[in-house]
């Protein structure tokens, strides 16, 4: 087993450190799982089991159905003062029993850090993934080659059409960049995601069939419009047939492409009720930890902030506020009703229901409808 090091050291991590995902790496993780569900079954299901780091809020795209899109620089002072501060955090998930850290952001590898922090988390045993938009994806291969799931956004193989959904012309390079990339990783460790609506579900056939020529995955969701501090974009969801008639193609897709498509079906029938509600709360806030790129935990979740804290997550999770807002989950707050966003959808439907859950595993790994 690897022993985590110091993050004083400058450097972190060696150049021994940036390789792929070795034997040891998968032992200690399973490892590292079987303590964490003991720890979990332990506080009777209680604890989160998941952390979003939204390690910057800058991009550097420009997405029409996206609320980012400014690319910044960062602050070598602060970056270097925030960068202990996410070590920590992550011992604190460690001990926690938090087995799963989404790198996210804005575009995650416009922080210089947030391979420093794939490592460190690696080392733990964690289970690490980041979806990413592919523009740095080459310049940092090698940091991410540890990511256990390394997720790259591509809506379509048309130029235009992805000039015209993503704001930038940029399909050649991150096309270029992730087949370098690919040769550091395993089959089926990377994944494809593909935002879908009317304007690009005929090109899915095409990107399904790029994704089994490099063996890997192609996850379409459908888009959903995202909500940050109570912004809202223009609705760019779908209404009616529309929900129908991508449901239908996607089935097919993955009728036609078994191993190289996966999605979850029942996200249609939660996407047709309105996503959100009474009949299915969002669990963000008691299993997936939100945490901004200064370390700073938020609830209720990623996208509104009704409390945020500096302590540690075990006081946080005992405290007076954080459980005040964990039991109004159920019934929801006004500002996130009719939220379909995906990442608390997946956390929210292991929770709402074990046949959910069961279901849910079972697309994820590609072995049922």
């Amino acid at each position: 087993m690897k022993k985590s090091p110091d993050p004083e050291l400058s450097g972190y991590p060696s150049k021994e450190r940036l390789e792929s995902i070795s034997p040891a790496d998968i032992a200690m993780k399973y490892s590292y799982i079987a303590k964490c569900a003991v720890k979990h079954l332990w506080s009777g299901f209680k604890l989160p089991y998941m952390t979003m780091f939204e390690t910057t809020l800058m991009c550097n795209m420009f997405c029409e159905y996206c609320i980012f899109g400014e690319e910044g620089k960062f602050n070598d002072l602060k970056s270097r003062a925030e960068r202990e501060r996410i070590f920590k955090r992550i011992d604190e998930m460690v001990d926690l029993g938090v087995f799963a850290l989404s790198f996210s952001g804005g575009e995650p590898l416009l922080n210089p850090n947030t391979c420093d922090y794939i490592a460190y988390a690696a080392d733990k045993g964690m289970w690490t993934s980041m979806p990413t938009n592919g523009l740095l994806i080459r310049k940092y291969a090698d940091g991410i080659a540890r990511l256990d799931m390394l997720e790259v956004s591509i809506d379509s193989l048309n130029p235009e059409r992805f000039a015209k959904r993503r704001g930038i012309n940029g399909l050649p390079k991150i096309i270029e960049n992730l087949e370098f990339v690919l040769t550091k990783r395993k089959p089926f460790t990377t994944q494809i995601n593909a935002a879908v609506n009317l304007e690009n579900l005929n090109d899915l056939p095409e990107l399904a069939n790029f994704a089994k020529q490099h063996d890997i995955v192609l996850h379409p969701e459908a888009v959903h419009n995202v909500m940050r501090a109570g912004e809202l974009l223009p609705d760019c969801e779908l209404h009616g047939a529309e929900i129908d008639r991508v449901e239908q193609a996607l089935r097919a897709l993955r009728t036609a492409f078994p191993k190289n498509v996966r999605f979850y079906s029942h996200y249609y029938d939660f996407y047709r009720k309105g996503g959100f509600g009474p009949h299915f709360p969002c669990r963000h806030p008691s299993k997936l930890i939100s945490m901004k790129p200064d370390g700073a935990i938020h609830l209720p979740c990623a996208f509104y902030t009704l409390f945020k804290s500096q302590t540690p997550l075990k006081e946080i999770f005992a405290s007076e506020e954080a459980r005040k807002i964990i039991s109004q989950e159920k019934t929801l707050w006004d500002f996130c009703k009719g939220c379909k966003i995906g990442c608390p959808y997946e956390v929210s439907a292991f929770t709402n229901s074990p046949m959910l859950a069961v279901k849910s595993a079972l697309n994820f790994l590609r072995l049922s409808e």
